[in-house]
């Protein structure tokens, strides 16, 4: 993500330990699971993850080889949590950028379909509406506003309740940018 992308966040935010991004993270998500555990009642599954990887990235196979290897993007770690209602799902996530010159947060609801693949595999057609801004405070307030896709796949880990999985992330500004997507890959770890 460019400055233009960026928008109206703000002067950087002086750099936070990661004890502190760590409390806020979980902090947060276990908000987001009380906000979602009374559907998740009638829930056909609830996903509790944790999300890390690159963005700032091109659409090409030679951009995610040179994020690996360290040489390209920004470093962004976050969680989400997933309801699944049938072939639905419905979620909530945030992230932080944790590397670069300017370290967002991010946080967004997301929605879309869940589609079953046998041995347990699934795939994740999720898009998301959010909000990315200097400070996590602001991120209800003000911040710039964006549109995303979440693409991804997840599979089990033998018969335990453990999920590892990949999703790409294209994200939109709709508003303080220029309109040029952001693209990242992230790697996926949760408990179903």
């Amino acid at each position: 993500m460019n400055s233009n992308q960026r928008g109206n966040l703000g002067a950087a935010a002086p750099m936070r330990g990661w004890r502190s991004v760590l409390v806020r993270g979980v902090a947060l998500a276990i908000s987001f699971g009380g906000v979602v555990a009374a559907p998740a009642a009638r829930a056909d599954m609830l996903n509790v993850e944790a999300i890390g990887g690159w963005q700032d990235l091109q659409p090409s196979t030679a951009s995610v080889g040179n994020a690996i290897a360290g040489r390209e993007g920004t470093a962004i770690l976050g969680g989400d949590v997933l309801v699944g209602l049938g072939s639905l799902g419905l979620g909530l996530g945030v992230d932080k950028t944790v590397s670069g010159s300017e370290r967002p947060w991010a946080g967004s609801v997301m929605a879309g379909f869940l589609i079953p693949l046998p041995l347990g595999f699934r795939v994740d057609a999720l898009g998301e509406l959010g909000r990315r801004s200097e400070a996590f405070n602001d991120l209800f307030h003000s911040g710039s506003t964006f549109l995303g896709l979440r693409p991804g796949v997840s599979f089990p880990v033998g018969s335990s309740s453990l999920r590892l999985g990949m999703t790409g992330l294209a994200r939109w500004p709709t508003s303080g940018g220029s309109g040029s997507p952001d693209y990242a890959i992230l790697g996926r770890i949760g408990f179903e």
